[in-house]
């Protein structure tokens, strides 16, 4: 959709449903999930040009449901959600094993270095871990996840400890967006928008 112009374009033309994840930093590329591809009816990852053309496979682990797709700011690397179904029922309440997913940050997606991607998890399963954001310098992760209980917002440093960054005690954090200077994180929770200042870990509802 142009804005200044209201005009709508067409880009995928797949017959599964197509999900859109994210942009990249630099406008190229729509990253997005869909079924139309997987055997099994589970979510790979894709990206298509911003001005149309053959949608290219990311990640497509077979028999793996991969979603909630987020670029890297350098475009090198790429943060998502994998297994479980919380990619179609991420409006379900409490806690189960089919909810369960892991946070996955697949590297080297520009070209440089090795010829594949290399995966490394981040989050392991145990909670549902969804909605993948990268801090503005690349090496931080923010993340929806109920491992304490609640949902609330979490952050980690790839190969360093988790970090719970909100303290919700009930409801429920859902479709948390991260401004580009990574500093401010906004989030729906109890049908109400809400902002997250990263550095200090406040959260207050917007007026």
């Amino acid at each position: 959709l142009s804005l200044d112009a209201g005009e709508l374009r067409r880009l995928t033309f797949d017959d599964g449903q197509d999900m859109l994840d994210a942009w990249s930093a630099d406008g190229r590329w729509l990253y997005f999930s869909s079924t139309s591809r997987d055997i099994a009816g589970m979510n790979d990852i894709f990206r298509v040009s911003a001005q149309g053309g053959t949608p290219m496979q990311v990640s497509a682990d077979r028999y793996t449901n991969e979603f909630f797709s987020a670029p890297s700011p350098d475009g090198s690397a790429l943060a998502f959600s994998a297994r479980g179904i919380s990619s179609g029922q991420w409006w379900r309440k409490g806690s189960s094993h089919i909810d369960e997913s892991e946070i996955w940050v697949a590297r080297g997606l520009d070209g440089a270095g090795a010829a594949a991607p290399v995966y490394e998890q981040v989050a392991e399963r145990g909670a549902r871990q969804t909605w993948p954001m990268w801090a503005a310098d690349g090496r931080r992760l923010f993340y929806v996840s109920d491992r304490g209980g609640a949902q609330n917002v979490w952050s980690r440093v790839p190969g360093q400890q988790a970090r719970q960054v909100t303290s919700f005690r009930d409801g429920r954090v859902l479709w948390p967006s991260i401004s580009r200077d990574g500093r401010l994180i906004v989030f729906e929770r109890d049908f109400r928008v809400w902002r997250l200042d990263t550095e200090s870990g406040r959260a207050a509802e917007v007026p």
